[in-house]
């Protein structure tokens, strides 16, 4: 089973995941990624989240997809809240 790696990264920050995470296929993978970033939004806030994306590596390291916060249904939900107030 690959081993797929999620790296935390903003315009000024980056923060690396060391362990990874045993999944089937990259669309699982992106998945994961879905519901790490609704959780760190859930316990975080929604301040900066536009600026963050998860960026999903393979084993070798190599980068196989990029996914924005504003994937996140939290973050979307909190975006047309702001605008309606």
């Amino acid at each position: 089973m690959p081993r797929f790696y999620f790296n935390l990264a903003s315009k000024d920050a980056a923060i690396p995941d060391d362990s990874g995470k045993e999944l089937d296929t990259l669309n699982d993978a992106y998945e994961h990624a879905r519901k790490l970033i609704h959780q760190i939004l859930f316990h975080v806030g929604h301040d900066d989240a536009e600026a963050w994306k998860v960026i999903i590596l393979n084993d070798e390291h190599d980068a196989q997809m990029v996914v924005p916060f504003s994937v996140s249904h939290a973050f979307r939900v909190n975006c047309i809240g702001q605008f309606e107030r």
